[in-house]
């Protein structure tokens, strides 16, 4: 222990007396250490740490398919038929519980308000391992048509809107028009579905009609659920028996609505924290092996900067070895050296991630999952010093033995043949440099062609033509608590034509629509019925298709691209004839060629009479869950009975100018109009930018990683270039002294620089071509091995490199060749 702590005061006093050196070293330990504690947070946070809930490797999400399906959900979801029927004889569930997101319309004293929150089955907690703080949680019976409405707030809930008020437990609020009695709080720290929930209402899974006819009718819906296995009940062996569970369910028209049409049910069961971090898992898996080059790349760098600096102590080493020390002294006190110098960086990368992990919420998206849970705690600050024990071994042990391997009798002769005296200045330790900077390049180029992959896959995606113009289009959501019941057609006809009417007084408005809903929002409604048309000698098939209810104004607003035909007319509201507006998709599967006038009859049934609908234009497919998404049939229609609007209303500006200023005229407006109706207002292109959040984080990060493994790449060759032009003196000034020219003396010393480089290029891109398959879902519109990305890596690498290498050449060529032989 003496010896060991007599090394490491030795070490420190080497770092004070080597301050360049030692400042280097520090930084580039710091910032390889400090990304990779950055990264390693998000991915423990998000991927590794354990739920907070009991036996949480048991608990599962379920979920079904049709195989082969073009499905419009977004997410896997299981439907009420199957949730029914497994539940009633499950082998390999102990417990069932299901859960939906909503947005619920609060009215509190300053006005209406959206909260986020959930339906879930009384099960759910139970489920969770959950305890109320206050009060307690939903009864089953209360999950039960009929029965009195509560709700549980979660406790950020609790205190953020009703400022922690210990006798909440037994008021009663309006949401959505209803009055709903507080029953509980939910305790710190029980965050479900995620962070954003704060509030809880029972959830009834809807049983199957008893009248369910097969391909027809039937009551079908979707829904989040949850299971928690059996002791030792394998994922595959649920499986198998919800498949047969789903299997033996009517299914009715609405299944094929939902899940699209392909082959039987399957059932899928999935790890509850797998499947909530499924959407980032690729990404971060990627962003852990790009910190991980980094940090190999940082630790080469720092073993040339130890190769380098130990030329200037080669004489101290051998007057040791000479009186006594052993060649393992010697390593273990430059290990020593290492280890203190390593255990430095850690700390101060550690302060480094500490700053990131603060910084990464602010970069990440709304939605990143589990990002709550990500901190620097004992697991991170254990991993720190982890890297810091790995970069002093891997930056320090092969230049401690190399540079020990010393020759005696040559090194302490003052002169003679430096490769002969071995140590720092031999020639395996040159070949150690060497292959050092083929591996920092290697590295550098693959991080390189990862970044471009995705910068190329991001910029694809952007450019995608979603179907309409998000520029200088304000949106305003308006929530109407009464505004769904059947008496309430026409005065939500009238509340949306008046506020239609004074969005277009407003200055700089150039169109103005509403819909039911839009690009890019949270509600979807998707309509089913036969198709209009059918082909020659073909059999009637059922169309699907995304129904959109909207205002003439709406197309011109939203800036919909009309492919044929035309656009809605104010006249077309009160037409015998019902017009519709079909997207490009919805005329190729259920439409006759030239569909632009093509009538048919609808039969009347026990509610409605019979109608004519007519196409009247055509306009290209809208993308409405993202530039991404699949893309669904469309069509739109008029507000004409049947046809209504809800208590869910959006309304389009067109502006002239920037339309997020028009935000607080329309929050007025409908406050004049509706004053207990929520509201909020966004812009499109924010809702844009929000949808490609995540790629864009992932590609930040990235591209980040590899300009900085780039920087350090090139100061590697730099320095090993200057240190190889400080030991070649002598040989470069004997080769001006017989004739070489100034540019020769640059070529050679760039032709060195370059080899290297070049052997780095062809291992990274070779490591590239095999290691970037596994960023397939990560890419959108290119290819893993897209040759763009592949050559653009190499285009930014050489020239940086070559400037890396001129500076120490232009050093080289102007050697005065008297003074180098003089000198040497």
């Amino acid at each position: 222990m003496h010896t060991l702590l007599q090394d490491a005061r030795y070490a420190l006093a080497m770092m004070r007396r080597n301050k360049g050196f030692t400042a280097a070293a520090l930084l580039t330990l710091a910032l390889g250490i400090g990304a990779t504690t950055a990264v390693f947070s998000v991915v423990y946070g998000v991927l590794l740490r354990p739920l907070p809930y009991p036996d949480a490797d048991r608990l599962v999400r379920l979920s079904e398919e049709h195989p082969g399906a073009v499905s419009p959900l977004r997410e896997a979801m299981l439907s009420n038929l199957t949730y029914h029927a497994w539940s009633r004889a499950a082998s390999t569930v102990e417990q069932f519980a299901a859960y939906s997101y909503a947005e619920y319309t609060v009215a509190l004293p300053g006005g209406a308000a959206r909260f986020v929150g959930a339906p879930v089955t009384p099960s759910l907690f139970a489920l969770v391992g959950a305890t109320p703080a206050l009060g307690r949680f939903f009864r089953p019976e209360e999950a039960r048509s009929g029965a009195d409405a509560v709700l549980v707030l979660s406790d950020r809930g609790w205190r953020e809107r009703f400022n922690g008020d210990p006798a909440i437990v037994g008021r009663s609020i309006a949401i959505d028009g209803r009055p709903y009695t507080i029953i509980g709080v939910g305790r710190p720290g029980f965050r479900f579905p995620d962070r954003d929930a704060l509030l809880w209402t029972p959830l009834e899974v809807q049983q199957p009609a008893p009248d369910a006819v097969a391909g027809q009718r039937g009551r079908m819906n979707v829904l989040w659920a949850l299971a928690r296995l059996k002791p030792s009940v394998t994922t595959a062996q649920a499986e198998a028996e919800g498949t047969a569970a789903a299997r033996s369910t009517i299914r009715p028209m609405a299944a094929n609505l939902l899940f699209g049409v392909g082959g039987p049910p399957v059932t899928h069961v999935r790890g509850l924290a797998a499947e909530m971090t499924s959407r980032v898992r690729a990404a971060l898996v990627v962003l852990a092996a790009a910190v991980g080059c980094v940090l190999l790349i940082a630790c080469a760098n720092v073993a040339n900067l130890f190769l380098s600096h130990g030329v200037a102590r080669q004489r101290e080493l051998s007057v040791r070895a000479a009186i006594g020390a052993s060649r393992g002294r010697l390593v273990r006190q430059l290990l020593t050296e290492t280890a203190v110098l390593s255990a430095t960086g850690g700390t101060i990368g550690l302060a480094l991630a500490w700053m990131l992990v603060r910084l990464a919420p602010t970069l990440a998206s709304r939605d990143f999952p589990r990002f709550e849970d990500v901190a620097v705690d004992a697991r991170v600050v254990a991993f720190t010093a982890a890297a810091a024990m790995f970069a002093a071994l891997v930056s320090g042990l092969a230049p401690a033995w190399r540079g020990t391997g010393i020759n005696l009798v040559e090194s302490l002769r003052g002169g003679g043949d430096a490769a002969a005296a071995g140590g720092f200045r031999g020639r395996r330790a040159h070949h150690l440099r060497a292959a050092l900077l083929v591996l920092e390049a290697a590295f550098a180029v693959l991080l390189l062609v990862a970044a471009t992959l995705l910068a190329r896959s991001f910029a694809r995606l952007i450019r995608v033509d979603a179907g309409y113009t998000p520029d200088h289009v304000l949106v305003t959501e308006m929530f109407v608590p009464d505004g769904d019941g059947a008496e309430r057609g026409e005065p939500m006809r009238i509340l949306v034509d008046t506020l239609l009417d004074r969005a277009r007084a407003l200055p700089g408005v150039v169109a103005a629509g509403a819909a039911n809903m839009m690009p890019l929002d949270r509600a979807t409604q998707i309509a089913g019925f036969p198709a209009p048309w059918t082909g020659p000698g073909a059999a009637p098939v059922s169309a699907r298709s995304f129904q959109y209810v909207v205002t003439p104004g709406y197309a011109e607003a939203l800036g919909l691209r009309v492919k044929t035909g035309r656009v809605f007319r104010n006249s077309d509201v009160t037409s015998d004839i019902r017009p519709w507006i079909v997207s490009e998709e919805f005329a190729r599967l259920y439409l006759p060629p030239n569909p632009v006038g093509y009538r048919w009859t609808v039969p009347a049934t026990a509610t409605t009479p019979q109608r004519t609908n007519e196409i009247v234009g055509v306009v290209a497919n809208v993308r409405k869950g993202g530039n991404d998404a699949a893309v669904q049939p469309e069509h739109y229609q008029v507000p004409h009975a049947p046809m209504r609007f809800f208590g869910h209303v959006e309304i389009a500006l067109r502006t002239a100018s920037e339309p997020a200023s028009l935000a607080p005229a329309m929050r007025a407006a409908v406050r004049a109009l509706a004053p207990s109706a929520a509201i909020e207002t966004v812009t499109l292109s924010q809702r844009v930018a929000e949808s490609v959040d995540q790629r864009r984080f992932a590609l930040s990060v990235l591209a980040t990683f590899a300009l900085l493994a780039m920087a350090l790449a090139s100061i590697g060759l730099y320095g090993v270039l200057s240190y190889a032009v400080s030991q070649r003196r002598r040989e470069l000034g004997v080769r001006a002294a017989l004739g070489a020219a100034r540019g020769d003396l640059v070529a050679l010393v760039v032709r060195e620089g370059l080899i290297v480089t070049a052997l780095g290029l062809a291992l990274g891109l070779a490591g590239a071509a095999a290691l970037t398959r596994v960023m397939q879902g990560l890419l959108f519109g290119v290819t893993p091995l897209d040759a763009v990305s592949f050559a653009a890596a190499p285009a930014m690498l050489v020239p940086v490199a070559i400037v890396a290498c001129l500076l120490p050449a232009y050093r080289a060529a102007r050697i005065d060749p008297a003074e180098a032989l003089r000198t040497e």
